[in-house]
Parts: structure tokens; C-alpha cells; sequence
């Protein structure tokens, strides 16, 4: 269903009721709601939920999403987009703008951003897909407590970076970072206890180009990876 030109699309939607008009014709209590905005809207989609997942598959003027548990998709978004899910996963498809992105426990996948990104999970990976000219400051900040985190970025893209990555002694498994950017790389030789399970650290810093964008990553027990292309 198409909803025309609202000023801002807004739904408060309780745990697992949705609309017809929104879950499809058959008026059931469906745990998924979808609405598309037209091109010509004059505001944001907004979408709150207290349970279910949300999938919005265009909204130019950008989007503000949230649900306490269920997987949140979001097509092509301009302007800006902040999605959060206290469980389950975070796919977007397409952002011309900023992200901001988090959720409890799932996976966070950015396919395509022209703009600046924070993804944040509890358990889970992350990827993030940067496209675009370095014209402007975009600024990239991935954290995970318990996954691998993949960026990619333009060739040329200017950026100044730091990693971070611990992995426990109780994981059974040395994890890395891995790169092709001639970072310079430093780990810890003794097991740190202070934050519990005994852990190490791997660092990776650098510059590319002016370092004009911020990059930070930081993940426990998962692989870095990062890529240009």
C-alpha cells in the first residue's frame, strides 16, 4: 500500500497488531509492517513498535525506525536514516545520507551509504558498503560485542583509522584483522582480566590520503576486514 504525501508517517503500532492497510488484505495480526513513501512526500517515516519487524521499502525524505524486537529492512533511503531493534536483524538496502544503526542482538547489513555510518550491536556481525566521492566529511563507526566487521570503501576514500580487536581465551580461536592499507599493527602479550574473561588486544592505526574521515572499528571475538575498491 502506497500512503500519499504525509508530513510525517506515523505509526504506533502494539506488539504484533498491524493494520490492514498495512499487513496486506487479510486484516490479520501479522508481526510485519510495510509502507512505501512516494518520492514527493514533505517528511520522514516514521515507524515505532513495540514488537514485530518493519520493513520500508522507500522513503526519500529519510526514515526513524524502531521496534523492541523483529528484523527491520529498509529499501532506499535519503536525507537520513536511524533504525534501532532491541533483537533481530538491520538490512538497508541503499542510504544517500547518514546512518545511525543498532540493535541488542542481530546482524547489521548496510548494502550501499553516501554518508556517514554508525552500526553498533550487541551480537552480531556488521557490514557496511561506503560508495561515493570524499567531497565531504563521512565519518564510519562500527562496533560489535560478538562478531566479524566488514568495510568496504572507494578506492580514494581519505580516512584516518583505528581497530580494535579482543578476543577471550575462552573462544579457543585467535581472531585478525585484515587489510591491505599497511596499517600499523600492535598486539598485547599478556591476557588482560579487568573486563572479566581474560583477553587480548589487537590494534590497527593509519592514514589514507588527508585522513579526513573518521574510521573506527571495534569488535570482540570476530575478524576485521577491511577492503578498498
Amino acid at each position: 500500500m502506497t500512503i500519499h504525501k504525509p508530513i510525517a508517517v506515523t505509526l504506533m503500532l502494539l506488539a504484533g497488531v498491524v493494520p490492514a492497510a498495512l499487513s496486506g488484505c487479510d486484516g490479520s495480526r501479522n508481526a510485519r509492517a510495510e509502507s512505501v513513501a512516494d518520492s514527493d512526500d514533505s517528511g520522514p517515516v516514521n515507524i515505532h513498535k513495540m514488537g514485530g519487524g518493519i520493513d520500508v521499502n522507500d522513503a526519500p525524505r529519510g526514515a526513524n525506525l524502531e521496534t523492541m524486537g523483529g528484523d527491520i529492512h529498509l529499501g532506499n533511503v535519503g536525507d537520513f536514516a536511524k533504525v534501532k531493534t532491541m533483537g533481530g536483524n538491520v538490512t538497508i538496502d541503499r542510504a544517500d545520507a547518514s546512518v545511525d544503526a543498532s540493535t541488542m542482538g542481530g546482524n547489521i547489513k548496510i548494502k550501499d551509504v553516501n554518508g556517514s555510518v554508525k552500526a553498533t550491536t550487541m551480537g552480531g556481525d556488521v557490514s557496511a558498503h561506503v560508495v561515493g566521492s570524499s567531497t565531504e566529511r563521512r565519518d564510519v563507526y562500527l562496533s560489535s560485542m560478538a562478531g566479524t566487521i566488514t568495510l568496504t570503501v572507494p578506492k580514494d576514500f581519505p580516512m584516518e583509522i583505528r581497530i580494535k580487536l579482543a578476543y577471550t581465551r575462552s573462544a579457543g580461536n585467535k581472531f585478525d584483522i585484515s587489510e591491505h592499507l599497511g596499517l600499523t599493527r600492535r598486539e598485547t602479550a599478556d591476557w588482560d582480566t579487568s573486563m572479566g574473561s581474560p583477553r587480548k588486544y589487537i590494534y590497527a592505526t593509519g592514514r589514507v590520503g588527508n585522513g579526513q574521515n573518521h574510521v573506527e572499528i571495534s569488535t570482540i571475538n570476530g575478524d576485521v576486514i577491511l577492503r578498498q575498491e
